[in-house]
C-alpha cells in the first residue's frame, strides 16, 4: 500500500526533529513507515478509507513510527489521515513530514502527530507561541484538547 522508508525525507541535514514540547530531538525513532497520501488513496485495493486506515493500525506493532508526508503546504489529507489513524487507535508515534513549517505544528499537534521535521529554526527549542498561540479551543480534537463547555466541573 506504500512505499518503504525513503531514504530522502529522512536524511535532509537541513530538517530538524521536533517533538510536542517543542524540542529538537537528535535520537528520535525514525519512522518505519512513510504514507504517502496520494498513493494511499489511489490504491485500487477495493476497500473504503476507513478499511485501508484500519489495516495500517493493525499492522502496526509497539515498536512501529509511522511518518505521514505532506507534498504540499495545502495539502490537507495528511491531516486528515493523522486523526483518523488516532480515531483508529494508533497511539504510537506521528512524524510529519514535508512541505511543512513552523505555523502549522500547532494545527499537527491538534490532529495527533507527535513529531515534526521541520526546516533548521536556527534553534534548539520551537517559540512557546508556535505551539500554543490560543489560550483557549472552540472544540476537542485529537491532542486531547476539550472546548470549556465540554470539560467536567
Amino acid at each position: 500500500m506504500n512505499a518503504s522508508t525513503p531514504t530522502d525525507l529522512l536524511t535532509t541535514d537541513s530538517v530538524l526533529i521536533f517533538d510536542l514540547s517543542g524540542k529538537r530531538v537528535v535520537d528520535a525513532l525514525r519512522p518505519t513507515q512513510i504514507i504517502e497520501p496520494a498513493k494511499l488513496i489511489a490504491s485500487d485495493s477495493g476497500q473504503s478509507m476507513t478499511e485501508k486506515i484500519q489495516q495500517i493500525k493493525d499492522a502496526t506493532t509497539a515498536a512501529d513510527v509511522i511518518g505521514i508526508k505532506f507534498d504540499k503546504f495545502a495539502d490537507g489529507r495528511s491531516y486528515s489521515i493523522a486523526a483518523r489513524l488516532r480515531e483508529a487507535g494508533y497511539a504510537g508515534a506521528l512524524h510529519a513530514l514535508g512541505d511543512i513549517n513552523q505555523e502549522l505544528v500547532f494545527m499537527l499537534k491538534r490532529v495527533g502527530f507527535t513529531h515534526f521535521h521541520l526546516p533548521d529554526p536556527g534553534s534548539a527549542e520551537l517559540a512557546p507561541h508556535i505551539l500554543e498561540p490560543f489560550a483557549g479551543y472552540y472544540q476537542a480534537a485529537q491532542d486531547g484538547s476539550q472546548a470549556p463547555w465540554q470539560k467536567q466541573a
